[in-house]
């Protein structure tokens, strides 16, 4: 099992004696399990962003008021406050601080649910020092982040493909926008990157992983100042998604907003969740699994489309196109604290292009057909 790795930020011998203590109990009492940790220390704030810069950690632990090279840190504006924000910002990662004094704690960092605060001058208890309790803390999250490091590990390899095959040979073309062009070459080359690797990592075949149901959606929504096409809202207590398309929503120049009802619940979904759940064998499990997927594959009336339950609910929904309601872009807009999720793009597309078949049908005029014998 993969060691871990911890950043460690204060100037005082006494603390960091204290932390390296805590390290080497831990690691003592875990030697079994194979688990380790390792921490590099920093005693100064530009030392810290070196660090993390340069190197890749899986937690960060700093000192509130962690000095800088060129002068004493300032009460008004502790220094944690800033690596707290470029640990989870830039590198996305748990952060542990160490203060007797959370008031100075930034807003963003003391609402953040990747930071947990502890107090340094707390006397021991049964849980040990503030020290222990912090790397017990980030040993609770060891297993996220083990996926997570594999999962930068992969990112890291796809992205090493995408430029062999995709950037590298289109290279004198991107480098041909430099010539004073407007457009930014970073901003351009980083969306090759991103899209591609998901691209890559996305694309159905018969090697490919299947979707977890929970990628259905992205929650808390991508973009946070306005509504989007398949945004799912929850209006008055009854669940709605946007269908206006995504040029209009992101112009935010049409006056109004197209959104279907969207109602839970399949007959039979719970129990055949629970008795796959309970499926003991393949023969089993096969009739349960063929009726979800028999939903997943939109095997259902051209009026309707199955959604994966909503993030913390477990019955799926049903977006019923024929119900459908306008309301005012402005008044969207300021109801965006009434959206509780979003379609995820590669989800996203399935639904308009089912919703656009519906309300293009022609339809077949009704024929009498006691006329034919």
């Amino acid at each position: 099992m993969p060691d871990r790795y911890i950043l460690f930020v204060d100037d005082d011998a006494a603390q960091q004696d204290l932390f390296e203590t805590a390290i080497q109990d831990w690691n003592e009492k875990n030697a079994e399990t194979g688990r380790c940790w390792h921490h590099e220390t920093a005693e100064t704030v530009e030392q810290a962003e070196g660090l993390l810069r340069r190197q890749r950690f899986d937690a960060a632990l700093f000192d509130l008021r962690v000095r800088s090279e060129d002068q004493v840190a300032q009460s008004a504006n502790p220094t944690g406050n800033r690596l707290a924000l470029m640990a989870m910002r830039e590198r996305g990662i748990p952060v542990a601080i160490m203060t007797a004094d959370e008031s100075v704690l930034e807003e963003e960092v003391r609402d953040a649910g990747q930071v947990r605060v502890f107090d340094k001058n707390a006397a021991e208890n049964d849980d040990g020092t503030a020290y222990d309790q912090a790397v017990a803390w980030f040993s609770e999250l060891w297993g996220m982040l083990g996926v997570l490091e594999a999962a930068r590990s992969k990112i890291d390899s796809s992205a090493a493909e995408v430029f062999l095959r995709r950037i590298w040979p289109k290279w004198s073309s991107f480098a041909a926008l430099e010539d004073g062009s407007d457009m930014d070459l970073v901003d351009i080359v980083t969306r090759q990157y991103v899209s591609h690797i998901a691209e890559l990592l996305g694309l159905d075949g018969p090697d490919a992983l299947a979707w977890h149901p929970f990628e259905a959606y992205v929650s808390p929504s991508l973009l946070e100042d306005r509504s989007h096409t398949g945004d799912i809202f929850d209006l008055d207590g009854d669940t709605w998604v946007v269908l206006t398309p995504q040029c209009d929503m992101a112009t935010q120049k049409v006056p109004n907003v197209i959104l279907a009802k969207c109602l839970p619940g399949i007959k039979d979904w719970k129990e055949k969740v629970q008795t796959l759940k309970e499926a003991k064998s393949k023969k089993k499990k096969k009739e349960p699994a063929e009726f979800l997927r028999s939903c997943v594959n939109q095997n259902l009336g051209p009026a309707k489309h199955f959604l994966p339950p909503l993030p913390g609910h477990d019955e799926p929904l049903l977006v019923h196109f024929g119900d459908l309601k306008s309301i005012s872009m402005e008044e969207l807009n300021q109801r965006l604290g009434d959206r509780v999720a979003s379609i995820a793009a590669p989800f996203l597309s399935n639904v308009v292009q089912r919703f656009g078949a519906y309300i293009s049908r022609m339809g077949q005029p009704n024929i009498d057909v006691e006329r034919f014998g």
